[in-house]
């Protein structure tokens, strides 16, 4: 029987591109990069260039190219997180889609770093000081918890990157764009003050972290303009004590918070997390309370740290978190990164949004 050839899987280069072209590598890598400083070419030697790429089905070696040092139109994604969001409940889940969106549209690929891990198999940027980012132009990170360390040497390489949220304790020399909870918190509070409300219960979680601390921040700023003492703008820690709050009386569950707001005379309360708030919600509704009639209720966004994935009531008023626009602003301040190398970092917050709901009215 006659022994079968095996095909040449040699992968095309741009030299044999060069030869069935009958022009220079330099034009066709011109042509195919979309150079237009560099070499001028005709239109028909550009049509020349592109027959011979589609007849001999040339795909660009984009490893090569970025060992080169050239931009290969890769955007990279990767989060310590142990999987990405790939469940639409989950909190990171419209970062990243706002992110592939804005990067579809730039004409730009996305890559997801879902391999890189140290020797222990947890999630790490560095495997033997290589950085597996590398083969991305630059990546944008994904997900709360974060490793200074790698950070602070991803930096000291020079390489382009930006940061989903806020972490002050990475310092300074990162690029990030985050929501802006102080202002949201602040507007939430001139909204309810506009509606006639006097009297407000903040409740805060057990943790704090930066954007916690934003939400408390705004809320402190706008009580103080419209001289909303402490008598008037209480604050509690819902579920257990906070240690960076220890002042805070402590509401244990959702009827010890009604409680506390009955007790304080409060007309609205408004919770740091969403999902606190759609609870306090139905515990209200579960006492007969009237909401928004002799109780409103706002929710200041999620912050990605609950267990349960539980979605809100479309009914609840909340401050959404942007969570598309700041993935797209994110893209966008990569490519910003990438043309001018030699700026510094930037930082952007991007505006939250009070949603309409129907839990948020006058005080009876």
């Amino acid at each position: 029987m006659a022994q079968r050839r095996r095909a040449d899987k040699r992968r095309v280069t741009q030299s044999d591109v060069a030869r069935a072209a009958n022009v220079s590598t330099a034009i066709v890598s011109t042509v195919i990069n979309g150079k237009t400083d560099s070499i001028r070419v005709s239109e028909t030697t550009r049509e020349r260039v592109w027959q011979a790429v589609r007849d001999l089905h040339y795909t660009p070696n984009i490893a090569a190219q970025s060992l080169a040092g050239g931009r290969n139109r890769i955007i990279g994604a990767f989060t310590y997180q142990r999987l990405f969001p790939w469940e639409s409940r989950d909190f990171y889940y419209e970062f990243l889609l706002g992110i592939e969106e804005e990067a579809e549209a730039v004409a730009h690929h996305l890559l997801l770093f879902t391999g890189a891990k140290n020797e222990s198999g947890e999630r790490s940027i560095f495997n033997h000081d290589a950085n597996l980012l590398r083969l991305a132009d630059g990546a944008i990170l994904v997900g709360g918890r974060v490793d200074g360390d790698e950070l602070a040497k991803l930096t000291a390489d020079g390489y382009p990157f930006v940061m989903i949220g806020r972490h002050d304790e990475v310092g300074p020399q990162v690029s990030w764009v985050a929501a802006d909870y102080a202002a949201g918190a602040d507007a939430v509070v001139e909204e309810l003050y506009a509606r006639g409300h006097r009297r407000l219960l903040y409740v805060a979680g057990s943790r704090t972290q930066e954007t916690l601390a934003e939400r408390r921040t705004g809320f402190a700023a706008a009580c103080a303009r419209h001289r909303l003492g402490p008598k008037r703008a209480r604050m509690v820690a819902f579920g257990a004590a906070n240690p960076d709050l220890p002042r805070l009386a402590v509401a244990a569950d959702e009827p010890a918070v009604l409680a506390a707001a009955r007790e304080a005379g409060s007309t609205a309360v408004i919770a740091e997390s969403s999902y606190v708030a759609h609870r306090l919600l139905e515990t209200a509704r579960a006492q007969g309370v009237d909401v928004p009639g002799a109780l409103s209720i706002v929710g200041l966004g999620d912050h990605g740290d609950r267990a349960n994935v539980l979605s809100p009531d479309p009914a609840l008023t909340l401050l959404r978190t942007p969570s598309r626009e700041i993935g797209a602003a994110a893209v966008r301040m990569l490519l910003r990164l990438l043309d001018t190398r030699d700026t510094g970092p930037e930082q952007e917050f991007v505006p939250c949004e009070l949603t309409g709901g129907q839990t948020v009215g006058t005080p009876g």
